[in-house]
């Protein structure tokens, strides 16, 4: 079965270059994406003003065509749009990216439509990339992306308790997405809250640790997790340590007095992996382990 993408660019402006380079990659790899009549409209270091993104969105999701609707890269200009949409005029497709998309993605799962935190179509340049690694790891996440869409579960991971035990079993909504664009909505309409006995995940990528911190903080004061089981700690890909201080630590400061086990070694974020996963279904940690549940 052939999955074909309508593509949207809801936040920053991407080189079309690059773009043409990821479609040519993804259509060998058996991945067809139709770009509209003009995706991007650039607007300062935007990929166009809210009016334009907006109407490529709602032409996405009209598109009788597609089966899915990708974001070709996340960065920021996405909360722009979730105060503006006319959720009514949105199709049942799926929505995938992560990053700045975070945002999106958990406003289509408040308002019942589905979403899935995954790689962005840009990246799609990675299974041409030079290093062998890095092309196994992108053809293994796309692969898990097409699952998805036909129903199909990721594989369970390890993960690495930092404050809870191995023989804790937790099950419960997959919410969460980038630590400082969610914070970064908190006190706003679109503020993040993590639905009662849900698993958050958390991720981010060239941050420093004081801003992480921050982040964190905001989160944690704004009644973010206060209905949350777990955090899983992704990758914090080139963020800037301070020290020996390690991310770990940063999230046992602030989530250990609130009693919220801790997990590390979540194979999700901006690094050379990001397994895919839809955005509130279930989740269950057992025996050191995250399975994806329906």
């Amino acid at each position: 079965m052939s999955t074909t993408f309508s593509l949207i660019a809801p936040a920053s402006f991407t080189r079309p270059e690059i773009l043409d380079q990821a479609a040519e990659a993804l259509q060998r790899f058996g991945i067809e994406v139709r770009f509209p009549a003009q995706l991007q409209k650039r607007h300062r270091y935007l990929a166009g003003d809210v009016g334009h993104r907006l109407e490529t969105l709602y032409e996405a999701y009209a598109d009788p065509h597609t089966d899915a609707v990708w974001a070709v890269r996340g960065g920021y200009g996405c909360a722009h749009l979730a105060t503006e949409i006319d959720w009514h005029r949105l199709s049942p497709k799926p929505l995938i990216g992560y990053s700045d998309l975070s945002v999106l993605l958990d406003q289509c799962h408040r308002h019942g439509l589905p979403a899935i935190h995954g790689p962005v179509m840009k990246e799609g340049v990675k299974l041409i990339a030079d290093d062998e690694a890095l092309r196994a790891a992108s053809q293994r996440d796309l692969g898990a992306l097409m699952g998805l869409l036909v129903g199909r579960n990721p594989e369970s991971v390890t993960l690495t308790p930092i404050t809870a035990t191995t023989s804790a079993t937790i099950e419960g909504p997959l919410v969460g997405g980038n630590l400082s664009t969610l914070a970064s909505v908190a006190g706003t309409p679109l503020a993040f809250r993590a639905p009662p006995g849900a698993i958050v995940i958390l991720e981010d990528v060239g941050e420093p640790y004081y801003r992480l911190e921050r982040d964190l903080w905001q989160l944690a004061y704004s009644g973010a997790l206060d209905e949350a089981a777990a955090v899983c700690i992704g990758t914090f890909d080139s963020c800037v340590p301070y020290g020996d201080l390690r991310i770990e630590t940063l999230f046992e400061t602030w989530l250990m007095p609130r009693g919220l086990p801790l997990y590390a070694d979540l194979p999700v974020g901006h690094g050379r992996d990001n397994l895919p996963w839809r955005y509130g279904a279930m989740g269950r940690i057992a025996d050191g382990r995250l399975q994806f549940r329906d």
